[in-house]
């Protein structure tokens, strides 16, 4: 059943607000050999500026433009799109996982128009064809959010926080924290597909449960003095799957590119599948609540590729021979 959705228009001002740090408790000071790990409990990255100030707010304003759109936010949630096109037509899959930037991000970036930081509210709000200079912020338990075909460029806190919502659908798109931001996306609720993030201050994901990551390209994350960077840390509830992704973590100061452990370990299920893993103190942190499958692990770490037993493991191998990996 089609739907009416709002479609974003820079306008406004209103006050943003403030976020948080990682909860990472081992980390290493980049992908050579150190010393060993150095337990904290503090933030993941000391970030300059604040979210606050000039934003797009979708809640009802007559003045954003609305338009028509026969397509079910649902499907688009539960459907992953292709890129480009074939010489006849056809659609042409992406490369998953990613050989690096070229093979994900923004698909149009001719479309793309200046936006200050945008506050999402209003259930049904499409989000594309904007360079973000600021955040996206999800409030207020919007629901069937998609926002692709985008660029986020800040150095505040994080890219796109959902604080409050579920259905989110974010794709095509690029993040580039400067070096700052604590995650690129953070919370539960949201899938993440075919993006390129780099240039983070602590984490590319913070995966708060019924997340879903699939194709992305991650790099140059942990970038800020003291962080602690992860591919992706599970901060509470699971049911989060990890599958296609390229975590290509060979600078910065660095945990693992699977961490799942907040203040806690994660409390449901995580499968992660036919991802590309190098980089970190150990490259994967295992849990009895992780299941690691078909994925290949390159020779950046500092201690070894894998700690602790994972709930399952199951045709894992080193990049270089081909050789498994034991758990």
């Amino acid at each position: 059943m089609g739907r009416d959705l709002l479609r974003i228009a820079v306008l406004g001002t209103i006050v943003g607000c403030g976020g948080g740090g990682s909860d990472d408790t081992t980390t290493s000071s980049g992908s050579g050999g150190t010393s060993g790990p150095i337990a904290d409990t503090e933030g993941s990255a000391a970030t300059s500026g604040d979210p606050s100030g000039p934003v797009t707010e979708t809640a009802g304003s007559g003045s954003v433009g609305e338009s028509t759109d026969t397509t079910d936010t649902a499907d688009t949630a539960d459907t992953a799109d292709t890129t480009g096109t074939t010489d006849t037509g056809g659609p042409v899959a992406p490369t998953c996982p990613p050989t690096g930037p070229a093979d994900v991000g923004v698909v149009d970036p001719d479309a793309l128009v200046d936006s200050e930081r945008i506050v999402v509210s209003q259930s049904g709000t499409v989000i594309e064809n904007v360079h973000v200079h600021g955040d996206i912020e999800i409030v207020d338990g919007a629901t069937d959010i998609t926002i692709r075909n985008f660029k986020i460029t800040t150095d505040g806190y994080w890219g796109i926080f959902v604080r409050d919502g579920s259905g989110i659908v974010i794709e095509d798109g690029e993040i580039d924290g400067l070096d700052q931001i604590d995650d690129a996306i953070r919370g539960a609720g949201y899938t993440a597909r075919r993006l390129h993030i780099h240039d983070i201050g602590g984490d590319a994901f913070k995966a708060d449960g019924d997340n879903l990551l699939e194709c992305n390209y991650i790099t140059a994350i942990g970038q800020a003095p003291g962080a602690h960077g992860d591919g992706v840390q599970m901060m509470g509830d699971g049911d989060i799957t990890i599958a296609g992704n390229n975590f290509d973590l060979t600078s910065g100061e660095l945990t693992a590119c699977i961490f799942p452990f907040g203040q806690d370990p994660v409390s449901g299920p995580v499968w992660a599948e036919g991802n590309r893993l190098t980089g970190g103190a150990y490259i994967v942190y295992c849990h009895e609540n992780l299941h690691m499958s078909d994925n290949v692990f390159g020779d950046d770490y500092a201690y070894g590729p894998v700690t602790d037993a994972c709930g399952t493991w199951t045709g894992n191998v080193w990049e270089s021979s081909g050789e498994p990996i034991e758990n």
